[in-house]
């Protein structure tokens, strides 16, 4: 009889050990091709196990190809000397380290959201509700655009919160924005130029000269991306964020938006690209419209992502294409799977449809408000006469200390654990006349401000 040796007190469970025990004995050769196990019956009797747990061990090996059952002759080991013979060492390799992001005390941030208000229990309910209805449907392909619940709920949404002009079918998912790019170099080919903002949201940047755009930065002024500079491009695409400008925080007038408009109507193969990244947290009046909403021509293609209002985790973003894009990207595209998962569409559907995002927003802008003024107030002591720039809306605003010595003064911020972003680090090409910084404060408790930025004011004094 075949010895297998058994532990109750293992964590393992019976089924596993016999399985495990009898692979190993074939892999060794100990049980050599040909050999007879015994029956499912004698070998239960014998370990006093019940039959059904020899079953699902005989069950799995005969999956895995170590044995087979003939039929009224009884299970026999198969063909696999030759793992035994292949005894090779496999060296250890040394596993990679997860690289921890470095604590900073004071870290003025413009990336990342305030994580301790995110709205656990409801994600939970509702991720709880679509498992318990075994709702099969989830676990299928899904249209390449996204589910239609999701694009008619985004669609509503855009409607009525930034005046976007329209419906589900020309609304495009994906896992984030180098996703819905890709998707646009497929649509308009290769060899596109784009016309970018210098200074530049950076990922936006390192994604379209990832995919193999064409790169033209364009200066920005007091009203955003130049357009007469534009025009001296040979750029058939411009990428902007009027609503607020990243890095700079400028908000584009209408007037300049219908410059931009009008340049993109100039020939058949111009497009807008708005990223509409931050465009929910306006802390003071109501929040300015879409540029694709100005937009009669059919020129812009809009863009915009739940990462900055729920959390950066929550990988789907959206495209909106003009109506004249949108047969060619069924065309060109269709062979691609949307890259959202389905159970993740579902719980954005609920959580949008049932109200839970518009209070979850309505909360969040009250918290970022109260940080965003509390960062004012604290600015506004400063001992040499800093200017603030980009204030109002966003997530972060710009700080101009009227210092000379930059060097000095951000080394001696960090000595004390405050780290600041310097504005000349978003430029593609060329540099500011004067350096500035970007303070986020999403972040950052309100305690943690004021420790902070007393703490620049005591630099300040230092340095003059």
């Amino acid at each position: 009889m075949l010895i297998v040796g058994l532990d109750p007190s293992k964590k393992e469970p019976l089924y596993e050990q016999i399985y495990t025990c009898i692979k190993e004995e074939i892999r060794t050769g100990a049980l050599p091709f040909g050999s007879k196990l015994p029956s499912a019956r004698r070998m239960a009797k014998h370990l006093d196990v019940s039959r059904n747990t020899v079953d699902l061990a005989y069950g799995q090996l005969v999956a895995e190809g170590y044995i087979e059952s003939k039929p009224k002759r009884g299970f026999y080991v198969c063909q696999v000397e030759e793992l035994a013979a292949l005894n090779i060492p496999i060296k250890k390799e040394e596993e990679e380290t997860e690289v921890k992001e470095e604590i900073i005390p004071f870290d003025f941030s413009p990336n990342g959201v305030d994580m301790t208000q995110f709205p656990y229990h409801i994600w939970r309910k509702i991720l709880k509700e679509i498992m318990i209805d075994d709702n099969s449907e989830l676990f299928q392909k899904g249209n390449y655009q996204g589910d239609l619940e999701l694009r008619r709920a985004i669609m509503y949404y855009l409607r009525q919160s930034r005046g976007v002009h329209v419906n589900t079918n020309q609304i495009v998912l994906g896992a984030g924005m180098e996703n819905l790019l890709f998707d646009l170099r497929q649509m308009l080919g290769n060899h596109q130029i784009v016309g970018i903002e210098n200074p530049v949201y950076p990922n936006a940047y390192a994604i379209l000269n990832e995919l193999g755009f064409g790169i033209q930065p364009v200066s920005m002024d007091e009203d955003g991306l130049s357009v007469s500079e534009l025009e001296k491009t040979c750029a058939n695409l411009a990428y902007v964020t009027p609503a607020h400008q990243y890095p700079t925080g400028v908000v584009m007038p209408v007037g300049r938006r219908s410059q931009l408009i009008h340049w993109a109507k100039e020939k058949e193969e111009r497009y807008i690209i708005e990223d509409d990244y931050d465009s929910e947290f306006r802390y003071h009046g109501k929040p300015i419209p879409a540029l694709q909403g100005l937009d009669q021509s059919d020129k812009v293609i809009y863009m915009g992502t739940f990462s900055k209002a729920i959390a950066p985790a929550i990988r789907i973003s959206y495209m909106v294409l003009p109506q004249k894009l949108v047969p060619v990207y069924k065309e060109k595209c269709s062979a691609f799977s949307c890259s959202v998962s389905r159970i993740d569409q579902r719980i954005l559907t609920l959580f949008l449809s049932e109200g839970h995002f518009e209070k979850h927003l309505n909360r969040m802008r009250n918290i970022y408000k109260e940080k965003h003024d509390c960062l004012l107030k604290c600015m506004k002591e400063m001992p040499v006469d800093t200017k603030i720039s980009g204030q109002g809306s966003g997530l972060h605003v710009i700080a101009d200390f009227n210092i000379s010595n930059d060097a000095s003064f951000q080394q001696k911020l960090e000595a004390e654990g405050v780290k600041i972003y310097p504005l000349s680090k978003y430029y593609i090409q060329g540099k500011p006349e004067k350096e500035q910084y970007i303070l986020g404060f999403t972040r950052m408790e309100k305690k943690d401000i004021i420790e902070g930025t007393r703490k620049m004011k005591e630099v300040l004094f230092q340095l003059n």
